[in-house]
Parts: C-alpha cells; structure tokens; sequence
C-alpha cells in the first residue's frame, strides 16, 4: 500500500513538473491536458486521474510555482531592529523577487487576471505582499509613507529604473533611501 502510494505521488509530481513546463513554454491557455500528459509520459488518462479538471492541475502547478518563487515572507525582518533596515530589507526582497518572476507575469500577462486560478493566486499574492509591507513599516501609522512604498517598491518602478540604465542594486539603494527620507521627514 505504502509502494502504491509513493508511485502516485511520484506520478502526480511528474504531471505537475510537465504542465509547469508546458506553462512556462505556452501559457495556461497554450496548454492542454493531452500535452501535459505526453510531456509526463503519461496516458491522458492518468492525467485525468490524478486530476479532474485543467483547473485542478492548473490549481496544483500555482502552488508549486508559489513555493519555487519564494514569495517574501514576515521572517526577512527577523534581524532587522530600525525601519529604515526593515525598508532596505523589504527593497532588496522585493526587488530580488520581480527580478526572479518578470518572466512569468510578462508570459501570463492578461491571463493573470482572466483565468480564474490565477486570478485568485494573484490577489492572494498581492494580499500577502501588502501585508509584508505592513510589516515593513510597522509603528509609523502614516498612510502616506504606505502609499508610497507601495508605489515606490513595485515591479513597473523597478523595471523603469533599470531602464534608465540603474543596476538592481542600485534601484534598492535608490528606492530605500527614498523611502527612509521620507519616513524620517514625516
């Protein structure tokens, strides 16, 4: 029993492995169960076996990829002791983090809002990201440094920073000692 059991789970990990492959290659749209299972090396009735619906599977791909990208958590502060380190930590984190998933949100694109799994994993994300901001500035109750962060600490200014010709590292020093500014004059 327990043999057939880790044979399964093996075979539901290949099915994953391959749909987030196809997904990367061809979006969730571009993709279909018939190829995931191919890809596997899988019968399409395992596929359906192991899961019911795309939506299912695309369900399970999410959180793989969630865990694979390594959405920042509340635990990158743990060492922090100022906001202005809480800000840096947050700066360099999240940009670390867009850096590691442009890919997929330019792949996704409108799908990010138009699938519904995605949809929800993507408020889910933005939900904990807000939160993780919240963290960051604990203790200054100031609306507007919030609204700024979120601004400031954003993938479109990120992108728009190396752009102009800014290293990453850069654009965290640049946004974090804006941020710290901004905080210490209010």
């Amino acid at each position: 029993m327990q043999r057939r059991a880790e044979l399964a789970a093996h075979t539901r990990a290949r099915i994953v492995a391959a749909a987030l492959e196809l997904f990367a290659e061809h979006g969730t749209r571009g993709t279909t169960m018939k190829e995931v299972a191919r890809v596997a090396d899988v019968s399409p009735a395992t596929v359906t076996n192991h899961f019911a619906t795309p939506e299912l599977l695309l369900a399970a791909v999410v959180e793989r990829l969630m865990t694979d990208i390594q959405v920042p958590d509340p635990g990158i502060f743990a060492d922090s002791t100022s906001l202005d380190d809480r800000v840096r930590i947050l700066t360099a984190a999240m940009f670390g983090f867009f850096e590691r998933t442009q890919r997929w949100f330019d792949l996704l694109g409108s799908e990010l809002t138009e699938v519904p799994v995605l949809a929800r994993a993507q408020a889910d994300y933005w939900q904990a990201i807000q939160a993780l901001y919240g963290v960051a500035l604990a203790g200054t109750n100031d609306e507007v440094l919030a609204k700024t962060t979120a601004g400031l600490v954003h993938p479109a200014t990120l992108h728009t920073l190396k752009t102009v010709g800014l290293s990453v590292r850069e654009a965290i020093d640049v946004i974090a000692d804006a941020i710290s500014h901004q905080a210490q004059r209010r």
